[in-house]
């Protein structure tokens, strides 16, 4: 299975179901995933930056739309979580959701 991350400046990324991801704004080969950056997880924070809850690459391949990845301003709620050529990082911006 796979999804689709869509970001607030209009990009959009396939989510491959082992966390790999895919880029489609880049030439061949190099638009294929190399295993290097992959998705790990997600984490919905409060105002203050505090993680109220952790979600498992599973859970967002399984049910994206049941995550709450914005607040009812538009402001990220939930943040992304990767791994990428060695470092852990997570996504602050620009916004986005798994679709």
């Amino acid at each position: 299975m796979t999804r689709t991350i869509h970001r607030d400046d209009g990009a959009a990324w396939t989510l491959h179901d082992n966390g790999n991801i895919q880029r489609h704004d880049v030439p061949a080969p190099y638009d294929q995933p190399s295993g290097q950056w992959r998705i790990t997880g997600a984490v919905t924070r409060d105002n203050f930056g505090n993680a109220l809850r952790r979600y498992t690459l599973a859970e967002i391949l399984a049910g994206p739309a049941a995550i709450p990845w914005k607040f009812r301003n538009g402001k990220q709620r939930t943040f992304l979580q990767d791994y990428d050529h060695g470092a852990a990082r997570e996504w602050n911006s620009p916004g986005h959701e798994v679709r």
